[in-house]
């Protein structure tokens, strides 16, 4: 024994504890059976930095219970080189309960802390779904704000996190003002054009469309009868039979000119077959407006007649306007032309509750399925040649057996169908 602890005492002489004494005669039970400790395999010393863990035991009993025990003890030495020809042992040795108690705070720590570990895991799981579901309804909206679907975006709820909070209130801020703002616009139309994604497709370019016009008969001497609150409620409701029966077929509703209305067909959606679609959208009106006419005798108001013109041609088709104001609108003699049928229908069905005009180049585009009444060629205000025109009969469905054409425009009869 070269050095310990005991050897500092100044009594350590009187009894008898000298440097270099053989741990056989040191006095210490345990390093007296040093040499026969019990060296622990699971810790294997090439990893370990030369570190030897052992077990030592100083009485003769048989325990086969490893780290257990009043009477055994855990040395815990390492051997150096470079003081002599032999190389030193430094250690020491602890009680064995001391080890296992440490073992079991350790363990304990460990434990608590997979606890911990694990309850933060599912707190974060659990918030995290908290969280994301709000995040998930603002983003269901917003999808729906992207269609300009605003009648089918709720408001979005109040939430205790602060960031959703005021997320969700500038989200009800700007769907409070889109819907304000959609009232002025034709929202149908915003919709095609979010639709479509094509880059530059509101810029303005020639395009082969089909242009209705409508004008209700005799409003303004229905409208002198009227005070302003119940004409304009009328119009509304007029308005929106007419919207209905465009948007349904695919067509783009223009403007509100007093008590008529412009719209086309063909843009910005490149629609195959937009005349028979404006043609069906003039049949929906017509047979929407004979019921309504049945039911405004009960309720008060009076019945309305309405006159369609429908014609197909090239026009200036896009965003037309001043810097700070435009509009997407057509532009061309299309437009003067559907205007004029419209109001031919005064002569061609006077009282009748949809008196539709359609022009010979829009019949030409349709098929069997349409029944197309020959007017005759009238000279319309505005153009030098007289325009074959033909008043609308019945419209077979998908269903309906077709009906017979009529004769079809003069100079048409030997030449193709235009595609649609």
């Amino acid at each position: 024994m070269l050095a310990d602890q005991r050897l500092a005492d100044p009594d350590g002489l009187k009894n008898g504890v000298l440097p270099l004494t053989p741990l056989a005669t040191y006095g210490d039970p345990v390093l007296a059976t040093y040499s026969s400790r019990k060296v622990e395999r699971e810790f294997d010393t090439r990893h370990a930095r030369d570190i030897e863990i052992a077990e030592i035991r100083v009485d003769d009993r048989d325990d086969p219970t490893s780290w257990e025990g009043e009477n055994t003890y855990i040395a815990i030495t390492r051997k150096i080189t470079g003081y002599g020809d032999k190389p030193w042992t430094i250690g020491g040795y602890f009680e064995s309960s001391q080890i296992s108690d440490e073992i079991e705070r350790v363990m304990g720590s460990a434990l608590l802390g997979l606890g911990a570990m694990a309850a933060a895991v599912i707190v974060a799981i659990l918030l995290g779904r908290r969280l994301s579901r709000p995040i998930q309804a603002i983003a269901g909206q917003a999808t729906r704000v992207a269609d300009f679907d605003l009648d089918g975006v709720t408001p979005l709820p109040c939430s205790r996190v602060l960031e959703l909070d005021n997320q969700a209130s500038a989200f009800n801020a700007m769907l409070i003002g889109l819907r304000a703002f959609s009232t002025y616009i034709p929202r149908s139309l915003v919709a095609k054009l979010v639709r479509t994604g094509e880059i530059g497709i509101a810029e303005p370019r020639e395009a082969v469309v089909t242009v209705m016009f409508t004008d209700i008969a005799g409003f303004t001497t229905l409208s002198e009868q009227m005070d302003a609150a119940a004409a304009a409620r009328l119009l509304n409701h007029h308005f929106a039979i007419l919207c209905g029966a465009v948007d349904a077929h695919g067509g783009t509703v223009d403007k509100f000119l007093g008590d008529g209305m412009l719209a086309f067909f063909g843009a910005p959606d490149r629609l195959k077959g937009h005349a028979a679609a404006a043609v069906r959208a003039a049949a929906a009106i017509r047979e929407e407006l004979e019921k309504d006419n049945l039911e405004a005798a009960g309720e008060g108001r009076p019945p309305l007649h309405v006159r369609i013109g429908i014609h197909t041609g090239s026009v200036i088709v896009g965003n037309i306007g001043a810097s700070d104001r435009v509009n997407y609108t057509i532009v061309g003699d299309t437009v003067n032309v559907s205007q004029r049928l419209q109001d031919l229908g005064k002569q061609l069905e006077p009282g009748a509750t949809a008196a539709i005009a359609i022009s010979g180049e829009t019949a030409s585009r349709l098929d069997e399925r349409f029944e197309t009444i020959p007017a005759g060629k009238h000279r319309l205000r505005g153009r030098g040649e007289a325009t074959e025109v033909f008043k609308l009969g019945k419209v077979a469905t998908s269903e309906s057996p077709p009906y017979g054409r009529s004769p079809r425009p003069s100079g048409l009869s030997n030449m193709p169908l235009p595609c649609r």
